[in-house]
């Protein structure tokens, strides 16, 4: 996920050695996954601690959290949820979306992972972006960070200061979220892509 809490950050020249974001040249099927997330538009946003806090980057953006801390955890301390050693579990969503779960287990196998932390779905809408930041926290630290495409055109863009990646559904990608990123959504259509964070 993304991080699950970022912080707005300033642009500032660096140097680094590795790439901020790699495409894996793999394409997954994402069809089925898609189909079910269209026949369940009720999952969207039923968390909310990454979209709806102060002066967050994801503001406009809709998620499904699929896999993280376990929700009965929350005790009203958002940086204790997010931001502090803990396991992962599957939420509800992930039974009622079972090819997004088998999705995310196929990319947990392909990428050769140890261990499976959060499980994301994010929907950005037409025109809509994710400003500029870096990830903090437990998942943004600890793990390694995978997406796959499932709605997606070469219209919509994820950037870092000196790249960017246009992928189209079924793509997988990897990205330094310790790095200054954003997304934009400059098409008609939806852009939503799963997330998931793995240990390798």
């Amino acid at each position: 996920m993304s991080g699950w809490q970022a912080t707005l950050v300033k642009a500032e020249p660096a140097v680094h050695r590795v790439p901020p974001i790699t495409d894996l040249m793999h394409r997954f099927d994402v069809r089925e996954a898609v189909a079910q997330l269209d026949a369940h538009p009720e999952l969207w946003n039923q968390h909310t601690l990454r979209t709806e806090r102060y002066d967050t980057p994801h503001s406009g953006v809709s998620d499904i959290w699929l896999r993280f801390n376990d929700w009965s955890h929350y005790a009203g301390d958002v940086h204790a949820f997010t931001m502090l050693p803990h396991e992962s579990v599957w939420y509800p969503a992930a039974t009622q979306l079972p090819a997004l779960r088998q999705l995310a287990l196929d990319v947990f196998r392909f990428v050769v992972g140890e261990s499976l932390g959060g499980v994301l779905i994010t929907k950005i809408p037409p025109g809509g972006e994710v400003a500029p930041h870096v990830d903090s926290g437990w998942h943004a630290t600890h793990y390694e960070k995978f997406a796959v495409q499932l709605k997606g055109n070469r219209e919509q863009a994820f950037h870092f200061d000196d790249a960017e990646l246009r992928p189209l559904p079924g793509d997988i990608y990897t990205f330094d979220n310790a790095r200054r990123h954003w997304v934009t959504n400059d098409s008609d259509e939806d852009r939503i892509t799963l997330i998931v964070c793995v240990r390798r």
